[in-house]
């Protein structure tokens, strides 16, 4: 059936468009994006024929390519000889190009992506809908005729194709809020499984007027209510099929222009629709990200060969399709940061793993571009009552500059004037490359890392190239790296007071000298210093630290006697071990993580660290009786000092206002707020300063909460033996008289490597746990996973009653040639009991 294409004014006023320079426009964050002048260029049908050639079939089309075309076409058309012509800016409604036109005309087509934009908006007109009735009946027929169905294409086509058939279709009937959409999805899941059980032919044709809708919307879609048909769009399941970047490619068309869409959106609208995304079902929410992580794949992977590797920034940072499916990823990252959907690593890109990702970082640093969606970045409260952003204390710094959000206007419209930038979602910006640095959620954590090291590295380089010039400058001897001598037995002492004398030296290399023995730092006594210094900072009997029994966590001793450089100390430790890519066996909670990206704490980082108070305090907020007669409770915090309970008021006189059910709320706040901020802020913040102080850059402002904890402790994830086997590395076994032998071959000629993984395998998890603690000095993982782990055995010699050693600060385990199984595991046991899980030898 011939589908009908929307016709596009064509008068000589169009032909003044092709003069404009068009320019491309970048988030700043995710809560300002780039303001509805959606104004596009009106162009005649001939050459509206050639841009949809030339750019809508082109592998690449870039916005260098289009100016060049449009200048071609100003050389071959005289400028209309009217000189009072008013000509205006504004921004395409998808690609968001930017474009010249002339004032007076009511639309006009983009020429990157052909998508014409209505000025003035298309007069409504009364048209059939698809309700609930219609398509009960249309589902409950059991045989179809011809004219009927020649109705149901005739009612498709008319409803896919008119913006107002469509999002009057599906209703709920429900008033559209924060929380709800007015759409019946259990409605439009019923008509996609109608259509797709009924013939190709009708998905086709709701694919085809879906994307002649999408190309003309017919106005400026600037209410919540005008985002209906994009959420119907979405909910095709042939778009969702197989996921694979090759069946996006497929769909491209529908596609890039639904995320165009969703992506230039307003501030306002931007809002509901992250409230919406937040209260879809996991498998629906899990789908739409890997939907559009697909179609960035599908795209990017055109700027990959193999001759090059991966994809380079000058070629895919000008693709307005790759850019429109970032901010759109942006919005449902932003959901998942409201209510947890999938994880964060669901939102890493494979493929982006393969470009040049430090090229990429640098072109970022120059722009300085913030990166979208940021630890701090919040949408509204899902009531839609008020809105609240935490303030970032970093972002005086230069570390992170999370745009900064407004609450929701009390009307569900706004404006749909093209100049309000201040309804803008993300600020324009004057560079015009596309950076993923600019979207870390697309980053994985190996690509984060490989940043991270590039960061550190360079700013290594930059200290060492000034030692050696004021070696030249001053003829003073001054060392390329950070040499710390320490005493075994006074190893916070000395270690503090030689930070304290080379602060600004701390980004240099770290080397590390044992006073009074021989040795050369290569890596092994560095880890070696980490691991004894953090044993004695985090002793309870030190003080610094309280542990909780329930939770194993430790936390900051709000009454301890250290002064704050102990804390300072501590901030710098975790700081270099970041630096130098050392995990630490340290207990601290997800909260502290938080704290360091200036995350606010909430019920459940209490329910983490204080299981038993968090379980008191949600007891009291779900009390049904009379609270104040029931709890008996002051608006007072109780903590332990040295055996004594002291109560500290939470507001002022405290202890006079008792807890009832009106107030309640506001004193478990008041609790929270007390526990992870007023009572550890002497602690807390000479630890933090120390932790930027080495730390502090723009690669950190790339990581979350979770990250940054996977850094600096590992991961928990369960261990797989058969991966740990398949990279260990083994030393000295073999016959000696032999050529280097394979692991393979190793595995075959040495039965106590067998015997080791046999054992190793049949273990409980805690004890597996214990062994990796008494090889690595750890009993987590790398960040990047099992695959980046050392695990070196090495042989001490032929059987020997004698235990099993490890030398942690290589990540190895020593072996004899045990005669048996038994005798092995016996051994091993006793090693790992006797050095109590530390593995220090």
């Amino acid at each position: 059936m011939p589908v009908l294409s929307p016709s596009v004014s064509s008068s000589s006023s169009s032909r003044q468009n092709n003069r404009h320079n068009r320019t491309h426009s970048f988030p700043a964050a995710i809560s300002q994006v780039i303001s509805r002048q959606l104004h596009n260029s009106t162009s005649s049908k001939k050459s509206s024929k050639h841009a949809d050639h030339s750019n809508e079939d082109a592998g690449v089309d870039s916005s260098a390519a289009a100016t060049e075309q449009q200048g071609s076409l100003t050389e071959q058309k005289s400028a209309p000889k009217d000189p009072s012509i008013a000509l205006t800016t504004g921004l395409c409604m998808c690609c968001l190009s930017s474009l010249r036109y002339p004032v007076s005309i009511p639309c006009f087509r983009c020429t990157v992506c052909q998508t014409t934009n209505d000025v003035t908006a298309l007069p409504s007109k009364p048209g059939p809908t698809i309700a609930s009735e219609y398509l009960d009946d249309l589902v409950g027929t059991e045989y179809v005729t011809e004219d009927a169905y020649k109705d149901v294409e005739d009612r498709i086509m008319a409803v896919f194709q008119s913006f107002d058939g469509l999002s009057n279709s599906f209703s709920n009937g429900k008033k559209l809020t924060y929380s709800e959409t007015s759409l019946d999805f259990g409605q439009i899941s019923k008509f996609y499984k109608f259509v797709l059980c009924s013939s190709q032919q009708l998905m086709r044709l709701v694919l085809k007027s879906s994307e002649i809708l999408l190309k003309r919307p017919g106005r400026i879609l600037a209410s919540p209510s005008d985002l209906k048909f994009l959420l119907i769009i979405l909910e095709n399941p042939v778009l969702y099929s197989a996921r694979s970047s090759s069946s996006s490619g497929h769909h491209s068309t529908i596609l890039k222009r639904l995320f165009g869409l969703i992506s230039s959106l307003n501030v306002n609208c931007h809002h509901y629709l992250v409230n919406w995304f937040a209260r879809l079902p996991t498998e629906s929410f899990r789908a739409k990200v890997e939907l559009i992580n697909s179609f960035t794949t599908h795209r990017l992977a055109k700027y990959c060969s193999s001759r090059s590797g991966g994809a380079k920034i000058e070629t895919y940072g000008a693709d307005w399709r790759i850019r429109a499916a970032a901010r759109t990823l942006s919005l449902f990252f932003a959901a998942n940061i409201q209510v947890l959907k999938v994880p964060t690593s669901s939102f890493y890109n494979t493929l982006v793993d393969y470009i040049d990702i430090t090229h990429d970082f640098d072109i970022w640093e120059k722009q300085g571009i913030s990166s979208v969606v940021g630890p701090l970045s919040r949408t509204p409260n899902f009531s839609g009552a008020s809105h609240t952003t935490s303030s970032n204390p970093l972002t005086s710094q230069g570390l992170h500059n999370p745009a900064k959000t407004t609450g929701p206007p009390s009307s569900t419209t706004s404006s749909p004037s093209h100049d309000n930038s201040s309804n803008s979602a993300v600020t324009p910006s004057n560079f015009t490359t596309f950076t993923f640095c600019q979207y870390p959620f697309y980053l994985s954590m190996g690509s984060k890392i490989t940043i991270l090291e590039y960061d550190a590295r360079r700013q290594m380089e930059i200290k060492a190239r000034e030692a050696f010039f004021s070696t030249l400058n001053y003829k003073r001897i001054v060392q390329p790296h950070l040499v710390l001598k320490v005493r075994r037995n006074c190893i916070i002492e000395d270690s503090l007071r030689q930070i304290s004398s080379n602060e600004m030296e701390l980004k240099k290399g770290l080397k590390i000298e044992f006073i009074g023995e021989d040795g050369v730092d290569a890596g092994g006594l560095r880890k070696e210093w980490f691991l004894l210094l953090v044993r004695d900072m985090f002793d309870p009997l030190n003080g610094m630290f309280v542990y909780d029994e329930e939770s194993n966590y430790c936390w900051f001793n709000h009454s301890t006697f250290e002064t704050s450089d102990q804390y300072f100390l501590v901030g710098v430790v975790l700081g270099l071990a970041i630096y130098n890519s050392t995990i630490l066996d340290i207990h601290l909670p997800p909260a502290l993580f938080k704290k360091l990206l200036g995350c606010q704490c909430t019920m459940e980082d209490l329910l983490l660290l204080k299981p038993s108070l968090a379980r008191g305090l949600q007891q009291l907020l779900d009390y049904e009786g009379n609270v104040e007669e029931t709890f008996c409770r002051d608006f007072v915090a109780e903590h332990e000092v040295y055996g004594s309970i002291v109560q500290v008021p939470l507001i002022a006189g405290g202890e006079n206002k008792p807890v009832t059910n009106a107030n309640r709320g506001e004193f478990v706040n008041k609790y929270i707020q007390f526990i992870f901020d007023i009572s550890v802020t002497r602690q807390f913040q000479p630890f933090k300063r120390g932790f930027y102080h080495v730390i502090g850059g723009n690669a950190l402002t790339l990581f979350r909460p979770e990250e940054i904890e996977l850094l600096v402790r590992g991961s928990d994830e369960g261990l797989d033996v058969a991966a740990l086997r398949a990279v260990a590395v083994y030393d000295g076994w073999g016959h000696s008289n032999s050529t280097k032998m394979s692991t393979h071959e190793i595995e075959e000629a040495e039965p106590v490597i067998n015997w080791f993984w046999e054992s190793f395998a049949n273990m409980d998890t805690s004890d597996q746990r214990r062994l990796l603690t008494f090889v690595t000095g750890s009993d987590r993982i790398p960040a990047t996973g099992i695959a980046n782990l050392i695990f070196k055995i090495s042989k001490l010699g032929e059987d020997s009653e004698r235990f099993p050693i490890s030398h942690t600060c290589f990540n190895q385990l020593c072996l004899y040639r045990y005669s048996s199984r038994q005798k092995l595991e016996a051994k091993l046991y006793r090693a790992i009991v006797e050095s109590e899980g530390f593995g220090l030898r």
